[in-house]
């Protein structure tokens, strides 16, 4: 889009150029100079309407998310225990949705943690980088090491990773994360 309107630009200042300068052509190269001016607003415009709109799906996902009913959904048998058998299977199920274009591979658009999971630094994520970025997180919930995951178990690390979240926001928006932004410093 950027290029686009660059040489948008440029178009309408050879277009003034290359003529006599005559007052008409004068007028010419200032209608083509005004309409790309409009057509660069027009696409900031868009753009902070779409980043506004991002944000608010962001804030609406984090409102709706409930662990509890994260878990009921995880415990498929609903015996009060997650196995990895129920766990890999809830995330086998997230990688498909996730999958929009269904080529069996995650992007960064398709999954927020794709940096994290793409452990071959191909750009994607496939299908067993994901369930193995899942069976680690299976082993730092399953905190008594049982082999399955209680709801309190769940509960408390999911309390540890929000907290955790909510100190790189707090630390990252005070610009101590040294990209000055969240997200960026690692």
């Amino acid at each position: 889009m950027k290029k686009f309107l660059t040489s948008l630009f440029i178009l309408a200042l050879l277009t003034g150029l290359n003529t006599a300068c005559s007052e008409n052509s004068r007028q010419k190269a200032d209608q083509a100079v005004e309409q790309t001016n409009d057509a660069v607003k027009d696409a900031a415009d868009q753009s902070k309407e779409n980043a506004g709109d991002a944000a608010q799906k962001a804030g609406d996902r984090a409102a709706k998310f409930d662990p509890a009913k994260h878990f009921a959904e995880i415990d498929t048998n609903g015996d009060g225990k997650v196995t990895k058998d129920e766990f890999a299977a809830h995330f086998k199920d997230e990688f498909t949705k996730k999958d929009a274009n269904k080529d069996g591979k995650l992007d960064k658009n398709e999954c927020k943690k794709a940096d994290q999971f793409d452990t071959d630094k191909d750009g994607f994520v496939n299908a067993d980088e994901f369930a193995k970025g899942h069976e680690d997180m299976f082993t730092r919930i399953d905190a008594d090491n049982s082999g399955d995951f209680s709801k309190d178990e769940f509960l408390s690390f999911m309390k540890q990773k929000m907290a955790e979240k909510a100190d790189k926001k707090a630390k990252c928006g005070a610009g101590k994360c040294g990209a000055g932004k969240c997200g960026g410093g690692k």
